[in-house]
């Protein structure tokens, strides 16, 4: 993490550590990561009010690095922004492969084209379910085994 000069840089190498497969080494996937921080200004914002809202509204939170680094509700948010991009820019395949993937791993199930506020918690994360048409607004904490169609 400390290698890396930006905060995205280093979720991006988490994030694609985590996620790849023989299929998709993790290097392709920090390239996709970054070419999505790139092409799509809102994630960058996104992600720092997505970690100050794990930081302050999870009590167990100690300090910004735990979420960071280890909760994979923060983790499953961060790449569905990623996927999400891959939807908004027609790659709807490329995009589905990250949400199985994020639903594989994170156990965290978010269609790509769900449209997602900033500020969002998802604490613990497991069986939560976030639909295709659903919408998420600003500063929304949700725990674990939530289903928004």
């Amino acid at each position: 993490m400390l290698r890396h000069s930006r905060l995205e840089e280093s979720l991006g190498v988490i994030l694609a550590n985590k996620l790849q497969t023989p299929e998709m080494s993790a290097i392709m996937l920090r390239d996709l990561i970054g070419e999505a921080l790139v092409r799509d200004p809102t994630i960058l914002p996104s992600i720092r009010a997505d970690l100050h809202a794990a930081r302050t509204r999870d009590p167990a939170a100690r300090g910004y690095a735990q979420p960071f680094l280890y909760y994979k509700g923060f983790h499953a948010l961060e790449m569905y922004r990623v996927a999400h991009a891959m939807w908004s820019q027609g790659r709807h395949a490329l995009a589905s492969h990250l949400q199985n993937r994020i639903s594989e791993v994170f156990g965290v199930d978010i269609h790509p084209a769900a449209r997602i506020g900033c500020g969002v918690i998802i604490d613990h994360g497991t069986s939560v379910v976030i639909g295709e048409t659903a919408v998420v607004e600003d500063d929304v904490s949700m725990l674990h085994e939530v289903t928004l169609g």
